[in-house]
């Protein structure tokens, strides 16, 4: 995200300007004035040293004017030529109460990162995060390392990570636990903070929406009277909180993002045509395959766009799949009519031991995903399958969906094979998710999946099959979900599942 980054700074000039221009070299600016602390004035002779004055802005003024003309964003530095001109400056001001990394000279202007960085500012950033608590950060601009932090400085973080398409120095693992390529490497990982550096409005805009599955708060600075801070200042209602601390020459905003009401709903897929009693609040039965199977009152799963009429071979994807394509809730799931999550450690079953919505809505603010609790078995995935379709069958179907996979989402060969050879899996298809997680493993899932069951049923001939063995697709995407977690960072928890007897 660094490339959205543009800062031509300003600078408030102290020494020749011939020469500056003669070895500012390739480094953008902007000359916004020029500056003496020793000369003659309209046949006034004045020295900072001596009587605390400065000529710029063409009059005579002191130090207080020319801090505030600095905070204020007029200037983003005072620069001198060199080290011998800025001493005499420096070491009188330092006495007057005044130091600040906006005061530099040419080469260290020259050295200085490609923004706005003033010292002060992380100084007054850190202790504030320490104080409310953050442990989980993501610096998605690398501002830290860029800058002149290199340790978390007592901070107490549980974890810093950052962001960078650059290499960054080997000292920054003092920092960050992770450095990411992209913003896209996160992955589903979520911070209890994200920072970014200053921008223009339009792409502060397209880094906060961005973020939003990232963290609900996102910290940015802003120099004063910038186009940034104008911005955030004139749109404060589209925050569901602004707080803001100044930070040296910039002020610190703490953006909480407003978040929509939530639309909770957990389908409940059946496929047999029974009497099922009222699920609970957050809750819907869906029939799935309803095409094939007839029309039991119930929610079907074939309206809109949907693939109902595969449902004898995916079972209850094709929910999974009308559920994908047709709702917008912003946290879902999937369980059975007969296979309930519970956080009992009973798993008989009992209608008041069925996962609340509360419950559920509690658990996903620590983590992605529900899934049941891992299944530990006697024989490999594969041998499972085998069990249920034959050799041969399972060496068929199993071509094929390595096939479809290869060709569609080939980084995920290694986890498909791991699964099938492991004597683990999650069960069933179930889950309860939020939105973007959900479509983000549809949107793999059913990438290859179809094409796969669709080649199945042409050359394997699965309708003429018993129902156990043309379910043979459906067993391999029992599978998936754990292929699919196998390769991405998400924060799981594991329930356990009631499953009702007789029906």
């Amino acid at each position: 995200m660094n490339s959205e980054l543009s800062f031509v700074p300003k600078i408030l000039l102290c020494g020749d300007e011939a020469e500056f221009l003669s070895r500012i070299g390739e480094r953008p600016f902007k000359l916004v004035g020029h500056a003496q602390i020793a000369g003659v004035v309209d046949g006034q002779s004045f020295d900072f040293v001596r009587d605390n004055k400065i000529f710029f802005n063409n009059e005579l003024q002191d130090l207080p004017a020319l801090v505030k003309f600095l905070q204020s964003g007029a200037a983003d530095y005072f620069l001198f030529l060199n080290q011998r001109d800025l001493a005499p400056f420096r070491n009188n001001a330092y006495k007057r109460g005044f130091l600040s990394s906006q005061v530099v000279t040419l080469d260290q202007f020259k050295a200085s990162p490609d923004f706005f960085y003033d010292t002060n500012a992380d100084l007054r950033l850190l202790p504030f995060l320490k104080k409310t608590s953050v442990k989980t950060l993501l610096d998605v601009d690398g501002y830290f390392a860029r800058g002149r932090v290199f340790t978390k400085l007592n901070n107490d973080f549980t974890e810093i990570d950052a962001v960078s398409d650059k290499a960054l120095p080997p000292m920054t693992e003092n920092l960050y636990m992770h450095v990411y390529k992209s913003l896209a490497a996160v992955g589903f990982k979520r911070y209890d903070v994200a920072l970014i550096m200053e921008r223009k409005p339009v792409d502060f805009n397209s880094a906060f929406i961005l973020l939003e599955n990232i963290s609900d708060t996102v910290i940015t600075f802003a120099r004063s009277g910038s186009e940034l801070e104008q911005y955030i200042l004139a749109n404060l209602k589209r925050f569901a909180e602004v707080r803001a601390f100044k930070g040296g020459a910039v002020t610190w905003y703490i953006l909480k993002r407003l978040t929509p009401p939530e639309d909770f709903c957990i389908y409940a897929v059946t496929y047999k045509n029974i009497k099922l009693a009222s699920p609970p609040e957050g809750y819907k039965i869906i029939q799935g395959g309803r095409t094939v199977n007839g029309d039991f009152g119930y929610l079907g799963d074939d309206t809109g766009d949907n693939i109902s009429r595969l449902n004898l071979y995916l079972n209850e994807l094709t929910a999974l799949y009308w559920m994908w394509k047709n709702t917008k809730h912003t946290t879902l799931g999937l369980c059975h009519y007969r296979r309930f999550f519970t956080t009992s450690n009973d798993t008989t079953y009992a209608y008041d031991k069925i996962l609340s919505r509360e419950d559920a809505l509690k658990i996903l603010e620590r983590y992605d995903m529900i899934v049941s609790e891992i299944y530990y078995g006697g024989l490999t995935q594969r041998e499972w399958i085998v069990n249920d379709c034959g050799e041969t069958l399972t060496t068929l179907g199993e071509a094929i969906i390595r096939k479809h996979l290869l060709q569609a989402q080939p980084d995920y060969l290694d986890a498909f094979d791991y699964v099938l050879n492991s004597t683990t899996l999650y069960k069933c298809n179930l889950f309860i998710t939020r939105r973007h997680v959900l479509d983000a493993y549809s949107q793999w899932l059913f990438s290859f999946i179809i094409d796969a069951t669709e080649e199945a049923l042409r050359t394997l001939k699965l309708a003429d099959l018993p129902f156990t063995p043309r379910r043979l697709i459906a067993f391999f995407t029992e599978r998936m979900l754990t292929v699919w977690l196998r390769k991405n960072r998400l924060r799981i928890k594991e329930l356990p599942i009631m499953f009702i007897e007789g029906i």
